[in-house]
């Protein structure tokens, strides 16, 4: 037969799998009798667990409401509780069968009964295949539990009591000591009430590890919002104490996760907004313009950035490896923004700029402040070109390579570098040309293939030093490999440094120097086998013979 309408229905059979609702846990238990209670209108909450070899008994009691029909609390999905209840939270009538599978005792009295009923329940008594009897019983006014866990020792279950009830908010008493209690929100630089909850802003990244949400002592670990600073700003994320939010609901029966509804939604929106407040009530802030213009879109008013930049320095292959100390400056009208140059073009600039008189008005251009009418107000730096003479050959190199190319180290008559100075809102452009004494070219790849791929055109001067030299051609070129068959960093560092040692000498020096430069190198390595006071001399003749004399220091 073909039904002309139908409706959802609950399975008579469904009982008979109430064992698999929940995981069966201790935390899970103690959260769901918990929950009850605080429903119930309990004002404080007992737990008694004794331990013996086989497990640990344990009794929660309340002095609730109580419970007038036991038929009632041991059916699935009919809760009992009242509408302000209902509404609320959306009970689901399914807590006390995380206890499914247990051997239980139940006992309670409702103040509208002068007595009270208790009911055992076996472990398999659960799935509703057999009666349970429930007796007459004089008892105070409220519920007591009694339940047995295999296999629990003390201290576990006293650990995860304390864990249970940290963030509860009713008094418990375990074993004659109240339980210590905190407020979820305590450490929290904002909070701000919504839809009947209370949104937390917390400084540092959330971790998976730790809960974002509290719900009446049962916590969640699910990410709401985060929004990060920039320029080595803050890290802010949301966190949530739910007070009577009907729109947020839980995924059932555990209640370990939100379902995905409107209300949600609606959360996520406003964590995100509740940390824009906070950060809006700093004196400064560095949001990047999106997250400024989110927050202004959002309702939430807050001035511009701070109108600070990091001072310029030229960007090395390894970035880890900068060898300046990290300073900021305020962006006035003076400042000069640069483009963010290859390292091979960078190091050359930082070189022949570096007593320049707009030294110091270089700050590093930061993206993510494009939009800010302070950061877009800033002139730029950039099209940086070094032009090269050699006799009559002409060479230029440039961020897209050199033209033409750079086939053997040159010693040139003059380099030359030119650059612009520029505003993209008023059109502004200017070049300028300095003298400056080193270019580099490297061809593609040339960061992993060591200093084979560099190419160098200096004019001899007192200041450009083998030293000097090998300091710059590590900060184009080297980028240590991170492959699981590359050597350490230190003994890939130690290898290019000794192959620049010697590239710096033979291209400043000579051939002749350069040689020295790498018996200075491996017999530096050595050093430490040599007598103290002793000094040694060591002769290589043309047949490769080594001799090594020592003689008295000084002699």
């Amino acid at each position: 037969m073909i039904h002309t309408t139908i409706r959802p229905t609950v399975s008579p059979q469904t009982i008979t799998k109430v064992t698999r609702l929940f995981n069966g846990t201790i935390e899970d238990i103690l959260n769901e009798l918990l929950q009850n209670s605080r429903r119930a209108g309990a004002s404080w909450i007992g737990i008694v667990h004794e331990t013996n070899d086989l497990g640990t008994s344990i009794m929660v009691s309340d002095n609730g409401s109580g419970v007038a029909d036991p038929a009632q609390m041991l059916a699935l999905g009919d809760s009992g509780w009242g509408a302000d209840i209902a509404e609320a939270e959306d009970p689901a009538g399914m807590g006390v069968f995380s206890l499914a599978g247990k051997e239980t005792t139940i006992t309670s009295r409702s103040a509208d009964f002068d007595k009270g009923w208790t009911a055992s329940i076996p472990e398999d008594g659960w799935t509703g295949e057999q009666d349970i009897a429930v007796r007459a019983i004089d008892v105070e006014i409220g519920t007591t539990i009694r339940f047995f866990m295999p296999g629990l020792t003390a201290q576990c279950a006293a650990r995860i009591v304390k864990e249970v009830c940290k963030f509860y908010p009713i008094p418990v008493i375990a074993n004659g000591c109240e339980v210590p209690r905190e407020d979820f929100l305590a450490k929290a630089v904002h909070v701000a009430r919504w839809n009947g909850s209370w949104i937390g802003v917390f400084e540092g990244h959330e971790y998976h590890s730790e809960p974002t949400v509290n719900f009446h002592g049962l916590l969640l670990k699910r990410k709401l919002a985060g929004v990060s600073e920039t320029l080595g700003g803050k890290h802010y994320h949301a966190q949530l104490d739910i007070g009577a939010t009907p729109d947020l609901a839980l995924v059932l029966p555990a209640r370990k996760e939100f379902v995905q509804n409107d209300g949600l939604t609606a959360l996520l929106a406003a964590a995100r907004r509740t940390i824009f407040e906070a950060i809006a009530a700093k004196e400064t802030h560095r949001l990047s313009y999106d997250d400024w213009k989110a927050a202004c879109d959002l309702g939430v008013e807050m001035a511009e950035a701070e109108a600070v930049l990091p001072v310029w320095h030229p960007r090395a292959a390894e970035h880890d490896q900068l060898k300046v100390d990290y300073t900021e400056i305020p962006c006035g009208e003076n400042a000069i923004r640069v483009e963010e140059f290859e390292p091979a073009i960078g190091q050359a600039l930082g070189r022949a700029l570096r007593d320049d008189m707009c030294r110091h008005r270089l700050v590093e251009s930061h993206a993510e402040y494009s939009g800010y009418a302070w950061y877009d107000r800033l002139h730029q730096l950039g099209n940086v070109r070094f032009y090269i003479e050699k006799g009559e050959a002409r060479h230029i190199v440039a961020e897209n390579g050199s033209f033409p190319s750079l086939g053997e180290h040159i010693v040139a008559d003059r380099v030359e570098l030119r650059y612009c100075i520029y505003h993209q809102l008023t059109e502004y452009e200017k070049e300028h040309c300095r003298e400056a004494d080193v270019a580099f070219s490297v061809n593609e790849d040339g960061w992993y293939s060591g200093v084979e791929q560099i190419r160098i055109a200096f004019v001899p001067n007192d200041t450009l030093v083998p030293e000097v030299l090998a300091e710059l051609i590590e900060d184009v070129c080297f980028c240590a490999s991170d492959d699981s068959e590359a050597d350490s960093w230190e003994t890939q560092h130690e290898h290019f440094m000794r192959d620049a040692r010697e590239l710096a000498a033979e291209v400043l020096l000579g051939e002749e120097e350069a040689i020295a430069s790498r018996i200075r190198d491996t017999v530096g390595g050595i050093l430490w086998v040599l007598p103290k006071d002793r000094s040694v001399t060591i002769t290589i003749n043309p047949a490769k013979e080594i001799a090594v004399t020592f003689s008295q220091a000084g002699e």
